[in-house]
């Protein structure tokens, strides 16, 4: 059977909330996201045992979503032992203005940003976390990523490989 065509776009992305009013406000209010869809279910769809939820969707201005689960009567667990930049979600902004106003904006709104951090050139980007402890990035892309890049990244995870022999 022929591998199946790659997927085309990020529909959505889904975290955990324990408070679904905090992450609309954050996401509507301070993001200026849209919220385009909930469902709701009263059973677990894994098992099926009764259990109360709500998914939420939150659109950007491109039409990909990053949505939200509220369990009833389920906190969400404590972090493990990575650093919080490990886990992130990477938004793109269309300028370095307009990241600057967004790191302007942020602040004003009471929020911890870190950066602006230069990623080789490539990528400009500010970190901050949203009400869920999920951290976000807000990101400029300089310039394309080219086939330069890609032998480069290649040799490097070659290179990492051959020096972080691990046990399978």
């Amino acid at each position: 059977m022929p591998t199946p065509t790659i997927a085309t776009a990020l529909n959505h992305v889904a975290y955990p909330t324990a408070s679904t009013k905090e992450t609309a406000r954050f996401y509507t209010e301070v993001m200026g996201f849209k919220l385009v869809h909930a469902v709701r279910g009263e059973a677990d769809p894994e098992t099926g045992s009764t259990r109360a939820y709500l998914h939420t969707f939150f659109a950007m201005g491109s039409g990909e979503v990053i949505a939200f689960f509220d369990i009833d009567g389920l906190t969400p667990s404590a972090h493990d032992s990575l650093p919080r930049w490990v886990r992130h979600l990477a938004l793109s902004v269309d300028s370095r203005e307009t990241l600057a106003a967004w790191q302007a904006h942020l602040t004003k709104q009471g929020i911890h940003v870190t950066g602006p951090v230069d990623h080789d050139g490539v990528w400009l980007s500010i970190y901050f976390g949203d009400p869920n402890g999920v951290t976000l990035e807000l990101t400029y892309q300089a310039r394309a990523v080219n086939d330069d890049d890609a032998r480069q990244a290649a040799a490097m995870v070659a290179a990492w490989n051959a020096e972080h022999v691990r046990a399978a």
